[in-house]
């Protein structure tokens, strides 16, 4: 392996070579703000600096029987950029730039006698853009590799002649990167770890991914190799298609399960992984393992449990999980991202369906509990991992369980005071908590309830709008209330229950009387016990909430 001071010239000038971005990376992801750093350190060359130095570029020789091939070990935003910006040169119209010698040694190659595109991206949707870019095809390209064209395409209109050549010829010959080129796989990606710990700014599970990738290729069986490169995509696969908003935000979709499942590893790691951390842990499980192949077929495993056990939103997969376990996940999910760290400790130290059930109910508890008194999300996931921890280090899971809702979850009275106070979540992505929450009280009257929550609507018994429109004088006069007041009211617990979509889309909002006939016939029966009030005012909905408050506390008690 060696490292060499060069001109983006000489990097892009191997004859016959291709470079590759290969498929441990993620794709393309430079925004204005870098390409406005570029264009101004691009810019400052000549007139106040002779030369720039752009970074490291790390580089893999993968010679085909007619072409050099180098997949980019680091490198590509800057490569990628670059070849952009030469393309949007080549395409001022007035420059006659087809056939510049300069602009063919950053953009083709010639393998074989034809020109052929040099770089080449995984990411097939970006490569198409690039590709079209290529061809010349400018008009419809959008995405990063777009927005890269068009930036300097519009940079390059308030150029002439004379300043766009002068800008080419700095870009290829003042620009300048550190060059290291390897022939040993696993050696680049040692060096490619390195400079992240050198402070470089690339994501764990990237870094992780290039670890398998490297410890694969030393397999000297190719069918192993793939194997574990085939698992290991698999598995980011996996996580990035089946975990979704609002509990995993993209950038979490790899990275927060795999945090989670090597805190449930056997390797001794803190109680919970940041991101900082979170190589330097992944490492040290793999090293744990007695090789590559076992640590991926472990992952694996441990990949198909967590998806078991996890949700985007109130969806739980649950497997083969019985109605009752997955009914528990919903309601622990629902108040925390970082709920799975718990049940899959639970899950892997359990072989009893029965107390598999029990285990998931108790877990619910604690994090309802928490939910219903308003807990931040920091408390909730401090609770969460620190039950966790003590789960896997338990003989007795039950009394673990049970001392956590006892010491670390609020108390009644907290909760009751809470849910008085405090308005209910009714909109935006985690209203489902809400109709949640509801739909516990209702399991109380009736035993396990089996709904799909697409089939609930959260019911306003005043109407949100009460004090909005003339349609509602009848609720204005009956509240005895001011508007003002009302704000206080409208959302709390005792003015919400739960409606089929088919009533609450016939349903006769103009006065309470008409609303009560709806309610009577509800198959829901906290919203048929609506039913019974004679009418509905402000103090019917604080009465009801306090009741309401009472219930849910023995509700989500042990």
């Amino acid at each position: 392996m060696e490292a060499r001071f060069k001109r983006i010239r000489d990097l892009y000038g191997k004859s016959g070579s291709k470079f590759e971005v290969p498929e441990y990376q993620r794709g393309y992801e430079w925004e204005q703000k870098h390409f406005e750093d570029l264009w101004s350190d691009l810019k400052r060359v000549g007139d106040r600096v002779n030369m720039h130095y752009l970074g490291n570029i790390i580089i893999l020789l993968e010679e085909d029987e007619d072409t050099k091939r180098f997949s980019i070990v680091d490198g590509q935003q800057r490569m990628v950029t670059i070849s952009t910006l030469m393309m949007a040169i080549r395409d001022r119209q007035d420059m006659g730039n087809a056939d510049d010698k300069i602009i063919e040694d950053i953009l083709n190659t010639y393998p074989t006698g034809g020109a052929e595109r040099k770089l080449h991206l995984y990411n097939d949707d970006q490569d198409a853009r690039f590709e079209a870019l290529w061809q010349g095809e400018t008009d419809d390209v959008d995405g990063t590799i777009g927005d890269a064209y068009n930036f300097f395409s519009r940079k390059l209109i308030s150029c002439d002649e004379d300043e766009v050549e002068e800008l080419k010829t700095n870009l290829v010959n003042k620009m300048r990167v550190v060059e290291t080129t390897s022939e040993d796989t696993s050696l680049a990606y040692m060096v490619f770890q390195s400079q992240n710990e050198r402070g470089k700014d690339v994501e764990p599970q990237i870094l992780a991914k290039a670890r398998i990738f490297g410890e694969a290729e030393k397999f000297d069986d190719i069918a192993k190799q793939r194997e574990v490169k085939g698992r290991w995509k698999k598995i980011y696969q996996q996580l990035e298609s089946e975990l979704g908003s609002p509990r995993f935000r993209d950038e979490f979709r790899v990275r927060r399960p795999m945090s989670q499942i090597l805190v449930n590893s056997d390797t001794a790691t803190p109680t919970q992984i940041d991101k900082s951390a979170l190589y330097r842990n992944f490492d040290e499980t793999l090293q744990n393992h007695d090789d590559v192949h076992e640590f991926v077929k472990w992952f694996d495993g441990q990949t198909d449990e967590y998806l078991k056990l996890s949700s985007s939103g109130y969806d739980v997969n649950g497997g083969d999980f019985p109605n009752d376990a997955k009914r528990h996940l919903q309601y622990f999910n629902s108040i925390s991202t970082h709920a799975e760290v718990l049940t899959l400790a639970i899950l892997n130290n359990t072989d009893n369906e029965k107390l598999l059930k029990e285990y998931f109910r108790l877990a619910s508890i604690i994090g309802m509990r928490s939910e219903l008194a308003g807990r931040r999300s920091e408390d909730k996931r401090k609770t969460i991992y620190r039950t966790a921890k003590a789960v896997r280090g338990s003989d007795d899971i039950r009394s673990t369980l049970v001392d956590s809702i006892n010491d670390r979850t609020p108390e009644d009275s907290e909760i009751i005071e809470y849910l008085k106070a405090n308005d209910m979540t009714i909109r935006g992505q985690w209203g489902f908590r809400t109709a949640l929450i509801l739909s516990s009280i209702e399991e109380e009257r009736r035993g396990p309830w089996r709904i799909d929550f697409d089939d609930l609507h959260i019911e306003h018994v005043a109407p949100r709008r009460t004090f909005e429109s003339s349609d509602y004088t009848t609720w204005q006069h009956d509240l005895d209330i001011e508007k003002s007041e009302f704000e206080d009211y409208k959302n709390r617990l005792g003015n919400l229950t739960l409606l089929s979509p088919t009533d609450h889309g016939r349903l006769d909002e103009s006065s309470f009387e008409k609303k009560r006939r709806t309610y009577r016939k509800s198959d829901i029966k906290i919203t048929e016990e609506l039913s019974d009030y004679d009418e509905w005012t402000s103090e019917k909905i604080k009465d009801r909430t306090e009741n309401l408050a009472k219930e849910l506390t023995n509700r989500w008690s042990v």
